[in-house]
């Protein structure tokens, strides 16, 4: 199953800065661990601004929920979390809809 994943910093934490850094450092590198498991298609950060985005492609929403949840991060930052369709999933459906037409 195919997520798309925006997380934004909420507010400035109230750590001080090295730990912050240091919990940043973590969840990159945990990212990128996702991301050679291949749970991880495709992030990136944005460019002058605080926050990301993910294609994560997992087993379930049980699976999705474990990971994010398991981040250092999870707390300080806003999530958003939209299932996508493959686009041959989408291809199959509509050509569903024009043979039932």
């Amino acid at each position: 199953m195919l997520y798309f994943v925006r997380a934004e910093l909420k507010s400035a934490p109230s750590l001080p800065p090295k730990q912050w850094i240091e919990l940043l450092i973590k969840e990159f590198e945990i990212e990128l661990d996702y991301q050679k498991q291949g749970k991880i298609l495709a992030q990136g950060h944005y460019a002058g601004s605080k926050g990301g985005c993910y294609i994560y492609d997992v087993e379930s929403n049980d699976e999705l929920h474990r990971l994010v949840c398991g981040l250092p991060t999870i707390s300080f930052l806003n999530w958003e979390v939209a299932p996508l369709v493959s686009p041959e999933q989408n291809l199959q459906m509509i050509k569903q809809v024009k043979d039932s037409m």
